[in-house]
Protein backbone atom coordinates (compact mmCIF):
# COMPACT_ATOMS: atom_id res chain seq x y z
CA UNK A 1 0.00 0.00 0.00
CA UNK A 2 1.69 3.72 -1.14
CA UNK A 3 2.19 5.90 1.88
CA UNK A 4 0.32 8.76 2.60
CA UNK A 5 2.82 12.06 1.54
CA UNK A 6 3.67 14.17 4.37
CA UNK A 7 2.30 17.25 4.27
CA UNK A 8 6.27 18.83 4.76
CA UNK A 9 6.83 17.47 1.51
CA UNK A 10 4.60 19.81 -0.41
CA UNK A 11 7.99 21.78 -0.06
CA UNK A 12 10.70 19.66 -1.75
CA UNK A 13 12.83 19.18 -3.81
CA UNK A 14 10.20 19.61 -6.87
CA UNK A 15 8.37 22.24 -5.93
CA UNK A 16 12.23 24.50 -4.17
CA UNK A 17 13.76 23.52 -7.90
CA UNK A 18 10.75 24.66 -9.94
CA UNK A 19 10.64 28.05 -8.00
CA UNK A 20 14.34 28.66 -9.10
CA UNK A 21 13.80 28.41 -12.30
CA UNK A 22 10.50 30.83 -12.01
CA UNK A 23 13.07 33.16 -10.02
CA UNK A 24 15.21 33.29 -12.56
CA UNK A 25 12.71 33.89 -15.45
CA UNK A 26 11.86 36.97 -13.38
CA UNK A 27 15.39 38.29 -12.69
CA UNK A 28 17.90 37.15 -15.05
CA UNK A 29 20.55 37.98 -12.14
CA UNK A 30 19.15 35.86 -9.90
CA UNK A 31 21.69 33.32 -8.55
CA UNK A 32 19.58 30.38 -8.77
CA UNK A 33 22.54 27.81 -8.01
CA UNK A 34 23.10 29.49 -4.37
CA UNK A 35 19.78 29.89 -3.61
CA UNK A 36 19.02 26.07 -4.18
CA UNK A 37 22.04 25.26 -2.01
CA UNK A 38 20.61 26.91 0.80
CA UNK A 39 17.14 26.14 0.53
CA UNK A 40 17.55 22.14 0.51
CA UNK A 41 20.59 21.96 2.74
CA UNK A 42 19.96 19.32 4.95
CA UNK A 43 15.75 19.28 3.88
CA UNK A 44 14.90 15.87 5.15
CA UNK A 45 14.98 16.73 8.11
CA UNK A 46 12.97 19.63 8.32
CA UNK A 47 9.74 19.57 9.48
CA UNK A 48 6.95 22.19 7.21
CA UNK A 49 7.35 25.21 9.02
CA UNK A 50 11.51 24.93 9.18
CA UNK A 51 11.44 24.15 5.33
CA UNK A 52 9.43 27.48 4.89
CA UNK A 53 11.60 29.55 7.00
CA UNK A 54 14.59 27.96 5.46
CA UNK A 55 13.39 28.63 1.72
CA UNK A 56 12.44 32.43 2.87
CA UNK A 57 16.21 32.99 4.44
CA UNK A 58 17.70 31.56 1.14
CA UNK A 59 15.38 34.12 -0.48
CA UNK A 60 16.74 37.03 1.84
CA UNK A 61 20.31 36.17 0.41
CA UNK A 62 19.80 35.66 -2.81
CA UNK A 63 17.20 37.97 -3.22
CA UNK A 64 18.19 42.26 -3.67
CA UNK A 65 18.64 43.95 -0.71
CA UNK A 66 16.40 46.48 -1.76
CA UNK A 67 12.98 45.30 -0.57
CA UNK A 68 10.81 46.95 -3.78
CA UNK A 69 13.49 45.42 -5.83
CA UNK A 70 13.13 41.55 -4.04
CA UNK A 71 9.22 42.09 -4.19
CA UNK A 72 8.86 42.48 -7.71
CA UNK A 73 11.08 39.63 -8.43
CA UNK A 74 9.20 37.11 -6.05
CA UNK A 75 5.63 39.05 -7.72
CA UNK A 76 7.43 37.79 -11.33
CA UNK A 77 8.26 34.31 -9.87
CA UNK A 78 4.66 33.53 -8.84
CA UNK A 79 2.48 30.87 -11.27
CA UNK A 80 -0.51 32.24 -12.92
CA UNK A 81 -3.77 33.44 -11.15
CA UNK A 82 -5.74 30.57 -9.93
CA UNK A 83 -8.54 29.83 -11.85
CA UNK A 84 -10.90 28.19 -9.24
CA UNK A 85 -12.95 29.42 -7.06
CA UNK A 86 -10.73 27.95 -3.54
CA UNK A 87 -7.69 25.99 -2.81
CA UNK A 88 -9.71 22.67 -2.72
CA UNK A 89 -7.82 19.73 -4.61
CA UNK A 90 -4.88 21.67 -5.92
CA UNK A 91 -1.64 20.26 -6.01
CA UNK A 92 0.13 21.18 -2.66
CA UNK A 93 3.99 20.73 -4.54
CA UNK A 94 2.77 23.39 -7.33
CA UNK A 95 3.61 26.80 -7.59
CA UNK A 96 0.04 27.18 -6.14
CA UNK A 97 0.91 25.36 -2.86
CA UNK A 98 3.24 25.85 -0.10
CA UNK A 99 6.16 27.30 -1.88
CA UNK A 100 3.90 30.64 -2.11
CA UNK A 101 3.97 30.60 1.79
CA UNK A 102 8.30 31.50 1.64
CA UNK A 103 7.66 34.60 -0.54
CA UNK A 104 4.59 35.71 1.93
CA UNK A 105 7.01 35.39 5.21
CA UNK A 106 9.34 36.78 3.29
CA UNK A 107 7.27 39.66 2.74
CA UNK A 108 6.41 39.64 6.34
CA UNK A 109 9.60 39.07 7.82
CA UNK A 110 11.42 41.80 5.39
CA UNK A 111 8.59 44.33 4.09
CA UNK A 112 6.49 45.64 7.41
CA UNK A 113 8.71 49.14 6.44
CA UNK A 114 7.59 49.10 3.01
CA UNK A 115 3.38 48.94 3.32
CA UNK A 116 2.65 49.82 0.42
CA UNK A 117 4.69 47.29 -1.69
CA UNK A 118 3.73 44.50 1.00
CA UNK A 119 -0.05 45.13 0.80
CA UNK A 120 0.72 44.88 -3.42
CA UNK A 121 2.69 41.71 -3.13
CA UNK A 122 0.61 39.82 -0.85
CA UNK A 123 -2.65 40.58 -2.71
CA UNK A 124 -0.52 38.99 -5.55
CA UNK A 125 0.13 36.13 -3.52
CA UNK A 126 -2.78 35.42 -1.87
CA UNK A 127 -4.45 34.57 -5.59
CA UNK A 128 -1.80 31.74 -6.11
CA UNK A 129 -2.32 30.42 -3.15
CA UNK A 130 -3.01 32.02 0.72
CA UNK A 131 -1.27 35.03 2.62
CA UNK A 132 -3.76 34.31 5.45
CA UNK A 133 -0.65 33.87 7.73
CA UNK A 134 1.83 36.74 6.66
CA UNK A 135 -1.16 39.50 6.88
CA UNK A 136 -1.64 38.59 10.77
CA UNK A 137 1.94 40.30 11.12
CA UNK A 138 0.75 43.47 9.48
CA UNK A 139 -2.12 43.74 11.53
CA UNK A 140 -0.02 43.10 14.52
CA UNK A 141 2.18 45.89 13.37
CA UNK A 142 0.13 47.92 11.57
CA UNK A 143 -3.40 47.75 12.76
CA UNK A 144 -5.06 50.92 11.39
CA UNK A 145 -3.55 50.85 7.74
CA UNK A 146 -3.80 47.49 7.64
CA UNK A 147 -7.56 47.43 8.10
CA UNK A 148 -8.22 50.48 5.70
CA UNK A 149 -5.84 48.14 3.54
CA UNK A 150 -8.74 45.17 4.16
CA UNK A 151 -11.63 47.29 3.50
CA UNK A 152 -10.99 48.77 0.18
CA UNK A 153 -10.20 44.48 -0.68
CA UNK A 154 -13.77 44.06 0.56
CA UNK A 155 -15.18 44.74 -3.03
CA UNK A 156 -12.25 42.78 -5.17
CA UNK A 157 -13.40 40.71 -8.20
CA UNK A 158 -10.95 38.24 -6.85
CA UNK A 159 -12.51 35.54 -4.21
CA UNK A 160 -8.93 34.80 -3.01
CA UNK A 161 -8.43 38.82 -2.32
CA UNK A 162 -12.09 38.96 -0.44
CA UNK A 163 -11.33 35.30 1.47
CA UNK A 164 -7.93 36.99 2.64
CA UNK A 165 -10.08 39.56 4.39
CA UNK A 166 -12.18 37.08 6.22
CA UNK A 167 -9.47 34.53 6.86
CA UNK A 168 -6.16 36.64 7.61
CA UNK A 169 -8.32 38.34 10.43
CA UNK A 170 -9.81 35.29 12.39
CA UNK A 171 -8.72 35.37 16.10
CA UNK A 172 -7.83 31.97 16.39
CA UNK A 173 -6.61 30.94 12.73
CA UNK A 174 -5.19 27.51 12.87
CA UNK A 175 -1.63 27.18 12.43
CA UNK A 176 -0.50 30.77 12.88
CA UNK A 177 0.28 32.72 15.84
CA UNK A 178 -3.21 34.36 17.58
CA UNK A 179 -4.69 37.84 17.34
CA UNK A 180 -5.26 38.42 20.92
CA UNK A 181 -6.74 42.30 20.60
CA UNK A 182 -9.40 41.08 18.66
CA UNK A 183 -9.74 38.17 21.20
CA UNK A 184 -10.55 40.54 23.66
CA UNK A 185 -12.44 42.95 21.28
CA UNK A 186 -13.77 41.27 18.36
CA UNK A 187 -15.72 44.63 17.15
CA UNK A 188 -13.28 45.59 14.42
CA UNK A 189 -13.58 42.48 12.93
CA UNK A 190 -16.96 41.99 12.98
CA UNK A 191 -17.38 45.23 10.95
CA UNK A 192 -14.87 43.63 8.25
CA UNK A 193 -17.03 40.58 7.64
CA UNK A 194 -20.52 42.23 7.58
CA UNK A 195 -20.27 43.21 3.78
CA UNK A 196 -18.95 39.62 2.97
CA UNK A 197 -22.10 37.43 4.90
CA UNK A 198 -23.99 37.38 1.70
CA UNK A 199 -21.17 36.96 -0.81
CA UNK A 200 -21.40 35.02 -4.02
CA UNK A 201 -18.73 32.43 -3.41
CA UNK A 202 -19.27 29.99 -0.69
CA UNK A 203 -15.39 29.69 -0.39
CA UNK A 204 -15.86 33.25 1.17
CA UNK A 205 -19.00 32.87 3.36
CA UNK A 206 -17.41 29.61 4.87
CA UNK A 207 -14.26 31.75 5.58
CA UNK A 208 -16.79 34.10 7.40
CA UNK A 209 -18.51 31.69 9.20
CA UNK A 210 -15.46 30.10 10.50
CA UNK A 211 -14.57 33.63 11.49
CA UNK A 212 -17.86 34.04 14.10
CA UNK A 213 -16.76 30.69 15.16
CA UNK A 214 -13.39 31.45 16.33
CA UNK A 215 -14.68 34.74 18.01
CA UNK A 216 -17.65 32.91 19.67
CA UNK A 217 -14.90 30.90 21.58
CA UNK A 218 -14.27 34.14 23.60
CA UNK A 219 -17.22 36.38 22.70
CA UNK A 220 -20.29 34.14 22.62
CA UNK A 221 -22.83 36.72 22.87
CA UNK A 222 -21.31 39.66 20.31
CA UNK A 223 -21.45 36.44 17.75
CA UNK A 224 -24.96 35.26 19.20
CA UNK A 225 -26.51 38.69 19.38
CA UNK A 226 -25.46 39.86 15.42
CA UNK A 227 -26.46 36.57 13.90
CA UNK A 228 -29.40 37.17 15.42
CA UNK A 229 -29.53 40.10 13.24
CA UNK A 230 -28.45 38.33 10.14
CA UNK A 231 -31.17 35.72 10.48
CA UNK A 232 -34.11 37.89 9.40
CA UNK A 233 -35.04 37.99 6.16
CA UNK A 234 -31.72 35.23 5.77
CA UNK A 235 -31.43 33.38 2.39
CA UNK A 236 -30.72 29.82 1.99
CA UNK A 237 -27.08 30.96 2.01
CA UNK A 238 -26.93 32.80 4.84
CA UNK A 239 -28.63 30.34 6.53
CA UNK A 240 -26.24 27.68 5.95
CA UNK A 241 -23.48 30.31 7.02
CA UNK A 242 -25.05 31.33 10.30
CA UNK A 243 -25.65 27.49 10.91
CA UNK A 244 -21.91 26.66 10.56
CA UNK A 245 -21.01 29.50 12.81
CA UNK A 246 -23.06 28.22 15.75
CA UNK A 247 -20.90 24.92 15.81
CA UNK A 248 -18.91 25.04 18.52
CA UNK A 249 -21.88 27.12 20.47
CA UNK A 250 -24.48 24.44 19.57
CA UNK A 251 -21.85 21.41 21.23
CA UNK A 252 -21.76 23.43 24.17
CA UNK A 253 -25.85 23.63 24.50
CA UNK A 254 -25.74 27.64 24.06
CA UNK A 255 -29.31 28.56 24.65
CA UNK A 256 -28.84 31.94 22.48
CA UNK A 257 -27.27 29.70 19.45
CA UNK A 258 -29.99 27.01 19.81
CA UNK A 259 -32.68 29.13 20.12
CA UNK A 260 -31.26 31.10 16.42
CA UNK A 261 -31.95 27.69 14.62
CA UNK A 262 -35.09 26.67 16.27
CA UNK A 263 -34.47 24.54 18.88
CA UNK A 264 -35.78 25.76 22.62
CA UNK A 265 -36.42 24.73 25.93
CA UNK A 266 -37.80 21.22 25.79
CA UNK A 267 -41.17 21.20 27.36
CA UNK A 268 -43.40 17.80 28.70
CA UNK A 269 -40.27 15.78 27.92
CA UNK A 270 -39.83 12.01 28.75
CA UNK A 271 -36.62 10.33 28.79
CA UNK A 272 -37.74 6.50 28.97
CA UNK A 273 -34.75 5.14 28.59
CA UNK A 274 -30.90 6.10 28.37
CA UNK A 275 -28.63 3.17 28.77
CA UNK A 276 -25.97 1.18 27.53
CA UNK A 277 -25.00 -2.41 26.56
CA UNK A 278 -22.70 -2.99 29.15
CA UNK A 279 -21.30 -1.08 32.25
CA UNK A 280 -17.53 -2.84 31.45
CA UNK A 281 -15.65 -2.81 28.30
CA UNK A 282 -11.91 -2.79 27.31
CA UNK A 283 -9.81 -0.23 24.97
CA UNK A 284 -11.06 -1.39 21.38
CA UNK A 285 -14.75 -2.14 21.95
CA UNK A 286 -18.00 -0.49 21.28
CA UNK A 287 -20.68 0.88 23.02
CA UNK A 288 -24.05 0.81 21.92
CA UNK A 289 -26.03 3.93 22.96
CA UNK A 290 -29.99 2.84 23.71
CA UNK A 291 -32.58 5.72 23.78
CA UNK A 292 -36.13 6.51 23.98
CA UNK A 293 -37.78 9.87 24.10
CA UNK A 294 -41.87 10.67 24.46
CA UNK A 295 -44.09 13.83 25.30
CA UNK A 296 -47.57 14.64 25.48
CA UNK A 297 -47.26 17.79 24.09
CA UNK A 298 -49.10 17.76 20.57
CA UNK A 299 -46.84 20.65 19.19
CA UNK A 300 -43.84 19.14 18.13
CA UNK A 301 -41.04 19.78 19.94
CA UNK A 302 -37.66 20.19 17.49
CA UNK A 303 -35.16 18.16 18.83
CA UNK A 304 -30.92 18.20 18.53
CA UNK A 305 -29.76 15.43 20.61
CA UNK A 306 -26.48 14.97 21.31
CA UNK A 307 -23.75 12.80 23.68
CA UNK A 308 -20.61 13.98 25.80
CA UNK A 309 -18.32 10.60 26.74
CA UNK A 310 -16.51 12.14 29.81
CA UNK A 311 -12.97 10.74 29.66
CA UNK A 312 -10.61 10.01 32.41
CA UNK A 313 -7.40 11.94 32.52
CA UNK A 314 -4.08 11.41 33.72
CA UNK A 315 -5.32 13.19 37.05
CA UNK A 316 -8.49 11.53 37.46
CA UNK A 317 -10.81 13.87 36.65
CA UNK A 318 -12.85 13.52 33.85
CA UNK A 319 -13.31 15.90 30.83
CA UNK A 320 -16.46 15.77 28.28
CA UNK A 321 -15.87 15.54 24.81
CA UNK A 322 -19.67 15.93 22.31
CA UNK A 323 -20.50 13.87 19.97
CA UNK A 324 -23.42 14.78 17.54
CA UNK A 325 -26.21 12.25 17.34
CA UNK A 326 -29.33 13.40 15.43
CA UNK A 327 -31.73 16.12 14.84
CA UNK A 328 -35.57 15.21 14.97
CA UNK A 329 -39.18 16.75 15.99
CA UNK A 330 -41.15 15.02 18.91
CA UNK A 331 -44.69 15.24 19.43
CA UNK A 332 -47.31 13.22 21.23
CA UNK A 333 -47.76 10.22 20.02
CA UNK A 334 -44.64 10.20 18.01
CA UNK A 335 -41.70 8.53 20.32
CA UNK A 336 -37.65 9.17 19.43
CA UNK A 337 -36.00 5.96 19.41
CA UNK A 338 -32.26 6.12 18.76
CA UNK A 339 -29.62 3.58 18.86
CA UNK A 340 -26.06 4.52 18.37
CA UNK A 341 -22.70 2.40 18.50
CA UNK A 342 -19.61 4.33 19.59
CA UNK A 343 -16.29 2.51 19.59
CA UNK A 344 -13.59 3.19 22.07
CA UNK A 345 -10.48 3.08 20.02
CA UNK A 346 -6.76 4.35 19.85
CA UNK A 347 -6.60 7.37 18.23
CA UNK A 348 -3.89 9.64 18.08
CA UNK A 349 -5.01 12.57 19.75
CA UNK A 350 -5.97 11.17 23.13
CA UNK A 351 -4.60 8.92 25.60
CA UNK A 352 -6.82 6.62 27.76
CA UNK A 353 -6.90 5.48 31.21
CA UNK A 354 -8.54 2.74 32.97
CA UNK A 355 -11.52 3.73 35.51
CA UNK A 356 -14.88 5.10 35.46
CA UNK A 357 -16.00 7.07 32.70
CA UNK A 358 -19.77 8.78 31.66
CA UNK A 359 -21.68 9.25 29.10
CA UNK A 360 -24.41 12.10 29.12
CA UNK A 361 -27.74 12.76 27.29
CA UNK A 362 -27.99 16.25 26.15
CA UNK A 363 -31.24 17.62 23.95
CA UNK A 364 -31.25 21.31 23.36
CA UNK A 365 -28.28 21.68 25.36
CA UNK A 366 -29.56 20.40 28.44
CA UNK A 367 -28.07 17.39 29.93
CA UNK A 368 -31.33 14.82 30.68
CA UNK A 369 -29.66 11.66 31.98
CA UNK A 370 -26.21 9.73 32.18
CA UNK A 371 -24.82 6.28 32.50
CA UNK A 372 -21.83 5.12 33.82
CA UNK A 373 -19.34 2.22 32.70
CA UNK A 374 -15.49 0.87 33.09
CA UNK A 375 -12.61 1.24 30.86
CA UNK A 376 -9.78 -0.96 30.99
CA UNK A 377 -7.10 -0.03 28.98
CA UNK A 378 -4.58 -3.16 28.87
CA UNK A 379 -1.19 -2.51 27.14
Amino acid sequence: MAQTPLLRDAIGVKSITEFKHRLIKSDAAFNGEQFLDLALNDLPSLGLNERINQVKMALKTCLPNDFEKAAKVLVGALGPKLTQQSLDGIDLTSPHGFIVLASCEYVASFGQESFSVSMWALKEMTQRFSAEGAIRSFITNHPDKTFIQLKSWLNHNSVHVRRLVSEGTRPRLPLFSRLPEFVKDPSPVLELLEPLKDDKELYVRRSVANNLNDIAKDNPKQVTDLLEKWAVGASKERQWLIKHALRSLLKQGNKAALALLGFKDVNDLQVNKFEINSDQITLGQELEISLHLSCENSQPNNLMIDYLVFHKKANGSLAPKVFKWTQKPLSKGKPIVLNKKHAIKKISTRKYYSGAHEIHLQVNGEILASCDFHLEVVD
